[in-house]
């Protein structure tokens, strides 16, 4: 810890290590250039997140990523640390058997005069009105496809509908035998890996829900229209007391799984400690998840989610497998 807060506070930045860093970032972001991954997610987050370039939450492209890159200078990046690091503002989380109080002497003593230059302020995403699309992106010559499709929503994490809206989630692709990747890649054998997600924030009320799913190119249509008629399906005749029940007992699984572990534990803390929460946040959570009737589950994906208002793009070689032409 001594070592590691040493070099935070006092990196030596030097020359060849900067200019070989850099040369490896932009090698790896300019082999997203083929990467249907990669593309599909650099259009679909743009289009959710419709900053201006100016914007630091603007979604860059691969040119705008290497662009700053070769502009950015050794005398920038001393700049910006003699600017803004500092101790003044933050989190230092460690989990094992340890002594406490020997801990926090030594951040005391590592941390404590090293005040920040700079005051803090978190960088918020508000709700913002999307322009649909649903568009394609040509790879040649890759075997794998990927469709992703997103739809904004406005929440946060605080709102009354958070643990039902997470629920409903879950229960439609957030796991292996939820209702997405059972018909898709268990019954229909269209995806090699298809799921879905939803996050709402702390702060702003920029949420999301989104679903992702890889395969061949031949296929990428069919699942595409099996993840519509799902999301439609489930919307109109809703999910039913049996997969309520289990989706219980699998997301209470889950979650305790997540904290079992010390690295688990540790991401989860500082993650609450960001915002001034304890684990009790994630208890009440927990209790909130458990004693969800099937009417808000219901009643909440109905609510927020509406297939008329989802994104999609999809990236693959759709040329040779003559499809979407």
């Amino acid at each position: 810890m001594r070592l590691a807060l040493e070099i935070l506070r006092d990196p030596a930045f030097p020359d060849a290590d900067f200019d070989q860093i850099r040369k490896q970032r932009i090698a790896a972001i300019d082999r997203g250039r083929t990467e249907p991954g990669t593309l599909v997610q650099e259009a679909l987050q743009s289009n959710l997140s419709p900053y201006p370039r100016s914007d630091v939450r603007h979604v860059r492209t691969i040119d705008e990523e290497i662009e700053d890159l070769n502009k950015v200078t050794l005398d920038d990046v001393k700049a910006f640390h003699q600017k803004f690091y500092g101790g003044s503002y933050g989190e230092l989380v460690v989990v094992g058997k340890l002594d406490v109080g020997a801990v926090q002497q030594e951040v005391a003593t590592l941390l404590g005069s090293w005040k920040s230059p700079s005051p803090y302020q978190r960088i918020v995403n508000n709700y913002k009105d999307v322009q649909l699309i649903n568009t394609k992106i040509e790879t040649p010559d890759k075997e794998n496809a990927q469709i992703s499709a997103g739809q904004r929503l406005r929440m946060r994490d605080s709102d009354p509908d958070y643990a039902a809206m997470m629920m409903a989630d879950y229960m439609f692709g957030g796991g292996i035998t939820a209702r997405l990747p059972d018909r898709v890649r268990n019954r229909e054998g269209y995806s090699y890996s298809v799921s879905s997600s939803f996050n709402a924030p702390v702060e702003g009320d920029a949420a999301v829900f989104s679903a992702t799913a890889i395969s061949n190119p031949t296929n990428t249509p069919k699942v595409e229209a099996s993840f519509l008629d799902e999301l439609r399906k489930t919307l109109r005749d809703g999910f039913t007391a049996a997969e309520l029940t289990a989706a219980k007992k699998a997301i209470r699984d889950d979650r305790i799984g997540a904290r079992s572990s010390d690295g688990g534990l540790l991401n989860l803390i500082g993650a609450r400690e960001q915002y001034q929460r304890t684990l009790a946040w994630d208890e009440q959570l927990d209790a909130k998840l458990q004693a969800l009737t099937l009417e808000q589950v219901n009643s909440a994906f109905r609510k927020y989610v509406d297939p008329g208002k989802i994104s999609t793009v999809k990236g693959g070689d759709f040329k040779r497998a003559n499809v979407y032409q």
